[in-house]
């Protein structure tokens, strides 16, 4: 016949399978450590005849060492499946398996135990393990180990309450299987559900990858797409820019050429008067080559020169600037210029003279035939940055043109005014340099204000 100590042997060997089979395949930490006791443990049963409880000591030592080294090969896989942290509390352990280990020396010297003894002995560590499934609970939840907590206490407290009602021993052995196999059951359940778990987060997490990929793959389809667009204006830009280059330095060249040939064919016929003549025309176009070359390369500088910003002085920076146009202009500075308060600023001074030199220069130039030409220099109160603005009662230009007017070479007003149509990009470049924007407002006939931001000096 089959007793019930078998067909617990049985059902504690099929839970040593499963938790070895899970372990074998998963590779969880623990699993391979309960299989090992729940293996020990169904030998002890299936072999309870050999060592059936007699009288108030522990007679068959070997075999309860063998139930101790089943609890505590069962506290370490407990210990390593709620610990997954690798920071573990190994003290923790060690004073759990400590009177296992007691117990066991006892049994190696020959020590008498009382039964009671043994049973307590035998359950501390799993005692312990309870208290360590409840506390990991907060830590890791929704994994069940409270579940596991509870399904602990049921072990020790068949011995507790058996003891205390003064139950047969042999009575508590067949009984103690069944705590046994409910927290097997029970671990072994969390253990599949917490695994699900971890595969839908890691599914879910595959799954956002996915998507962030795919927004990053559309993400640099688009850059790339506005890269090559931005090439394509560039050059677009560039093809522009040569045939302005070629176009307003082939006039001048072309003029001194053709003046010097002349006066080199007046020499040779010994009329020098027509020579003299000739003259002041070619430096007048030398000069002009020279005003283009040079701007294109304050233009080059200020895509490439370092910045170096420090503490600045707008206003001194303004009167060099008006000290610089009023040396080197042909015209006198008829304006008269207005210079308002400004602030200090944390910017580059050498990258900022020229954007004072060409807006002050240009209303200069814009406001000659201005009956009362004016110019006024300001900053613009409470803004976020600080904006600069160039104001004059010149011709002004048309609101539809303002847009156009920082590109190279546009000249609004075509060959009335002289210039090179190069001073609005050096300005835009200069302020783009320092994280600023520039624009102007301006109506014909009503003059025209440019403005530009900059950022503000730190505080001392």
């Amino acid at each position: 016949m089959v007793s019930a100590t078998d067909m617990s042997a049985f059902v504690l060997g099929l839970l040593a399978v499963m938790f070895g089979a899970v372990w074998l395949r998963d590779r969880e930490k623990g699993l391979g450590w309960l299989a090992l006791s729940f293996g020990l443990l169904a030998i002890v049963f299936a072999t309870n005849d050999l060592h059936m409880p007699k009288g108030p000591y522990v007679l068959a030592r070997g075999w309860s060492s063998t139930v101790l080294s089943a609890i505590m090969l069962m506290t370490l896989g407990i210990f390593e499946y709620l610990y997954t942290d690798p920071r573990k509390q190994w003290r923790y352990l060690v004073a759990m398996l400590l009177p296992s280990v007691v117990l066991m020396g006892a049994y190696a010297a020959g020590v008498m135990v009382l039964r009671t003894q043994a049973n307590l002995a035998g359950t501390i560590p799993l005692i312990g393990c309870a208290l360590m499934a409840f506390s990991m609970s907060r830590v890791e939840k929704g994994a069940g180990h409270a579940l596991v907590g509870f399904a602990l206490l049921s072990i020790p407290m068949v011995s507790l309450v058996s003891f205390a009602l003064g139950i047969d021993a042999v009575v508590v052995r067949h009984f103690g299987a069944f705590p046994l196999i409910f927290f097997g059951l029970t671990l072994f359940t969390t253990s599949l559900l917490r695994k699900r778990r971890v595969l839908q987060a890691e599914v879910a997490r595959r799954a956002q990858a996915e998507a962030d990929l795919t927004a990053l793959n559309q993400s640099l389809e688009d850059q790339v797409a506005a890269r090559t667009a931005d090439l394509q204006n560039i050059i677009a830009g560039l093809e522009s820019f040569n045939r302005n280059v070629s176009h307003d330095l082939r006039g001048p060249l072309g003029g001194i050429a053709g003046t010097a040939r002349l006066a080199l064919d007046a020499l040779q016929a010994g009329d020098d008067s027509m020579a003299r003549k000739m003259l002041p025309i070619i430096v007048d176009q030398a000069d002009t080559s020279t005003r283009l070359v040079t701007a294109l390369l304050d233009l080059a500088h200020m895509g490439h020169d370092n910045l170096e910003r420090m503490d600045t002085d707008l206003c001194a920076l303004v009167e060099q600037a008006v000290q610089q146009i009023t040396l080197g202009g042909a015209a006198p500075m008829r304006a008269s210029l207005t210079l308002h308060a400004l602030p200090r600023v944390h910017a580059d001074p050498h990258l900022l003279l020229p954007v004072f030199v060409n807006l002050i220069g240009n209303a200069r130039k814009f406001t000659q035939a201005t009956e009362d030409p004016r110019i006024e220099v300001g900053v613009l109160p409470e803004q976020r940055d600080v904006t600069i603005f160039v104001r004059d009662n010149g011709v002004g230009f048309s609101a539809e043109s303002a847009s156009r007017l920082f590109e190279p070479f546009v000249r609004l007003h075509g060959q009335t005014f002289e210039g090179t149509g190069i001073g609005l990009s050096i300005v835009r470049r200069a302020i783009e340099r320092h994280g600023g924007r520039v624009w102007a407002e301006s109506q014909p006939g009503a003059g025209a204000t440019f403005y530009f931001t900059l950022p503000q000096a730190h505080a001392a």
